[in-house]
């Protein structure tokens, strides 16, 4: 029932009330609330459900054109929107289809202008696609997930290591697949401290992976207290039977989507690509069972350039904002009232209302002024 009240409500905007609703953009825009936009796509025919009904001359028509879907909201005024096109990775990934890409970028420079957005933010592989795959430099306001992702991961490890009283020499770390983003993890996280190993996977042309050496990954997996899935589709995981080769006392940070059915398997399973921000929310809720509170990790670079009004050139710069916003993972969940924190070279151009402990992390209620 609620796929089809999204799929009626997608269908409104993107067909009946598709000039109406640009129309009323420009005029929040004018007021100058509108700071961020985020791009979204599907990872699956069954995820491409969740907003559009499966009409192939629909989809044609959609192809390449972002669509809102949503707002992204701090407290009760919408700070940004959300859009979603129905092209899958694996169709943007082929070089004939660079027409679509390029089709895709000029709609949201049309979407930023007649915003007056400041960020955009390109969700998953969006951003490596565009520049790896077409040649299309992720330069502002464009904002890929890499960072966001890599802070999401580490923020998930520190927390479940918080709350196990270790500390990240005391444990074993598996990073199955993720490409680029793996190699970026593995060395954001040795940096950290953490023993890491890569169990390497091969991916064929439609889609499906492989690991690359079986035995190598039961000598890698055999006794590992945490296993980081970067592989792109939950039922991946299970169709490479990784769960059978890991100790069923491990912990899985899931970074995968459609994500794995904890049902299924033995070993506990968190999400790793989810962090929260207080007073940040998606409205309407993303589809797969987010939170209200759950912001995508991937929309983390966009909303943390858009909250501290700097343009976000380096990592570095990236940590340490997303620090003073005080973002953090998905897994936390205590809150407790504090008195107001003092200021931050950062935070010049937002307004601290309230702030809130998340386990032990100060976290504060930002407003932009308007």
């Amino acid at each position: 029932m609620i796929r089809f009240f999204r799929q009626f409500i997608f269908m409104m905007f993107a067909v009946v009330l598709r000039w109406p609703i640009w129309l009323l953009i420009w005029l929040v825009g004018r007021s100058g609330l509108l700071k961020t936009l985020f791009l979204i796509y599907p990872t699956d025919k069954s995820e491409c459900l969740d907003f559009c009904p499966d009409i192939k001359m629909l989809r044609n028509f959609l192809s390449g054109r972002p669509t809102p879907a949503g707002l992204i909201m701090n407290g009760w005024l919408p700070m940004g929107v959300y859009l979603v096109i129905p092209d899958q990775a694996l169709e943007l990934m082929r070089k004939k289809n660079r027409y679509i890409v390029e089709r895709i970028m000029r709609r949201m420079h049309w979407v930023q202008k007649l915003s007056g957005a400041k960020t955009i933010g390109l969700a998953g592989q969006l951003g490596p696609i565009f520049e790896k795959r077409h040649g299309i430099p992720m330069v502002h306001p464009f904002y890929s997930s890499m960072n966001g992702n890599l802070f999401s991961i580490k923020a998930a490890m520190d927390h479940i290591l918080s709350a196990d009283k270790k500390r990240p020499w005391q444990v074993s770390v598996a990073i199955v697949g993720g490409g680029e983003l793996g190699e970026e993890l593995q060395h954001y996280l040795s940096c950290g401290g953490y023993q890491l190993t890569m169990v390497d996977v091969r991916y064929a042309r439609n889609g499906d992976v492989k690991l690359s050496d079986e035995q190598a990954a039961n000598r890698q997996l055999s006794d590992v207290n945490i296993v980081i899935n970067l592989l792109p589709r939950g039922k991946d995981f299970m169709e490479c039977q990784l769960h059978e080769r890991i100790p069923g006392s491990a912990v899985i940070i899931d970074f995968s989507r459609p994500p794995i059915r904890p049902q299924d398997i033995q070993q506990k399973v968190v999400m790793g690509n989810r962090v929260q921000c207080q007073g940040i929310r998606f409205f309407m809720k993303l589809p797969g069972g987010w939170k209200g509170c759950e912001l995508p990790a991937c929309s983390m670079p966009s909303l943390v350039a858009a909250l501290s009004g700097a343009i976000i050139a380096s990592r570095k710069q990236f940590l340490e904002v997303a620090e003073e916003l005080v973002f953090c993972t998905g897994l936390a969940d205590q809150k407790t009232q504090l008195r107001r924190p003092s200021g931050s070279r950062w935070l010049g151009s937002l307004d601290v209302r309230n702030t809130t402990i998340h386990n032990a992390r100060i976290s504060c209620d930002v407003l932009p002024h308007l």
